[in-house]
């Protein structure tokens, strides 16, 4: 806990109590503000200091050259009316012990401030109570569990910048643009319909039904509910996150995630359970991820032992990834990078398009398709290709990017199975001669090697005729 010594009226000073002292941010910006608070009444002689009585407290305006500034050091409810810029809510020095907190609650009703912007500095061990009017403004809430409650009537709110210790607070932050920095407590903040921003530190609940949000969660295990066009990036790990549309959550680690609209971002986060029930979704670098997709997904560079029910998705993978994917509507498109990546798609009743790493020199790819009619492609890097329970399954390769050592595990396991030959100049009766005449036998496996070195190892396959092979001229 810091007390911070902020200027009261007729020459004394008042003892405001900030906790979570470890944040020097927030302590340091609340010195500021006694900085500056003391600067206007002993410099500039702009503001005219007066300690207020709980009821009514009225600063007519242009009743003098000097706005008010009321000094507040009793627990108790003020009302606070016309000329008035910055308040003050803290214990008297002349009465107190140094570095001693007002122990009280208070509760004031800043609705009817004529000011267009209005400054409050507040910590009690107890808490503050304060309601905004029409006007813009900060106010700080030190310490204790506050209450800040904005204006939700007035057709053109002002914005506020809204700070809180590590105080159980309560914060409804009215209809205008506001920034709200919540301390590490338990806080509920409730967002009007500005463009908000939301910088989170403690066990949050953070909902909004309208209005643009922008939320970053640091302390964890926070619950958020926003609507369209909202940014939730988490920091720290195990939320629970529901975005309306065209929304974008930066995962952390174990979050649920729920895009409750037609679209969406999902950016990072680990072991993040991920659904979109109600249309399409945009996912980049997630790592071993649980994807759930009425509509079509968009995946790009994942990693990790990841599963993906999909409507149907287009696929980007990268090293490490080990997939494990379901389509339920429609055809999908798996596209390897470099590095080792597994595509299993034995669940998906539709069509999987796959294709293996076009650069590079390292790493592995298997392919498994499903019950449907499957194209598996295979790339640089070594590949295994299974064409699942569907029939007519194609396995490709291309000359100048095939080149090294493939297995089809299932080629003789359902009919139709044919192997595509793209930019390979054979002819059939050369290919005959050069290539399956020449094929290799171990066992009940059969490897033929073609003109760019690839070696195509079949297994429990015996016996291979040119029919089975597309592309020969």
């Amino acid at each position: 806990m810091a007390i911070i010594t902020v200027a009261g009226a007729s020459g004394g000073t008042v003892q405001v109590t900030v906790d979570g002292a470890l944040n020097t941010a927030f302590v340091g910006r609340t010195q500021g503000l006694a900085d500056q608070l003391s600067d206007q009444l002993n410099n500039q002689g702009i503001l005219d200091a007066r300690y207020l009585n709980s009821g009514l407290n009225s600063k007519a305006t242009g009743s003098s050259n000097q706005s008010g500034y009321g000094v507040v050091t009793a627990a108790g409810s003020y009302q606070v009316s016309g000329d008035f810029r910055w308040l003050t809510v803290g214990s008297n020095s002349a009465t107190t012990a140094p570095s001693t907190a007002l122990d009280a609650w208070v509760n004031i009703d800043a609705s009817k401030v004529t000011t267009d912007y209005l400054s409050v500095v507040a910590g009690t061990t107890q808490g503050v109570s304060f309601r905004a009017g029409s006007q813009s403004g900060l106010f700080v809430g030190g310490s204790g569990d506050n209450l800040f409650q904005g204006n939700y009537l007035d057709q053109a709110p002002g914005a506020w910048d809204i700070r809180t210790g590590d105080g159980n607070d309560t914060i409804n932050g009215g209809n205008g643009n506001d920034t709200i920095y919540a301390g590490a407590g338990n806080n509920t903040i409730t967002l009007g319909t500005g463009v908000n921003y939301v910088h989170s530190d403690g066990q949050d609940t953070i909902t909004a039904t309208d209005g643009v949000q922008s939320i970053t969660l640091n302390g964890g295990n926070s619950f958020v509910n926003v609507g369209e066009n909202s940014l939730v990036v988490d920091a720290a790990g195990n939320e629970q996150i529901t975005v309306g549309g065209a929304s974008t959550v930066t995962g952390g680690s174990n979050d649920y995630i729920n895009m409750a609209g037609a679209t969406g971002t999902v950016e990072g986060g680990q072991l993040n359970t991920i659904s979109a029930a109600h249309g399409d979704l945009y996912t980049t670098h997630t790592d071993s991820a649980l994807i759930n997709v009425s509509g079509a997904l968009t995946f790009v560079g994942g990693t990790g032992d990841t599963t993906i029910t999909a409507g149907q998705a287009t696929i980007f993978g990268s090293n490490n990834l080990n997939a494990h994917f379901d389509g339920t509507s429609a055809d999908s498109l798996f596209v390897a990078n470099d590095g080792n990546e597994t595509l299993d798609g034995a669940s998906s009743a539709f069509g999987i398009h796959a294709f293996g790493n076009v650069v590079g020199t390292t790493g592995t790819q298997t392919f498994i398709g499903g019950s449907a009619s499957d194209t598996l492609v295979a790339g640089v890097g070594n590949a295994t290709l299974t064409g699942g329970s569907g029939a007519a399954n194609v396995f490709g390769f291309r000359d100048g990017i095939a080149g090294a050592d493939y297995t089809i595990t299932d080629f003789g396991s359902a009919a139709g199975n044919s192997v595509l030959l793209v930019d390979y100049d054979y002819t059939a009766s050369q290919f005959q001669q050069d290539v399956l005449d020449k094929a290799a036998h171990n066992g009940s496996n059969t490897t033929i090697t073609l003109a760019d070195n690839s070696k195509i190892t079949f297994v429990d396959v015996s016996d291979l005729t040119t029919n089975q092979f597309g592309g020969l001229k």
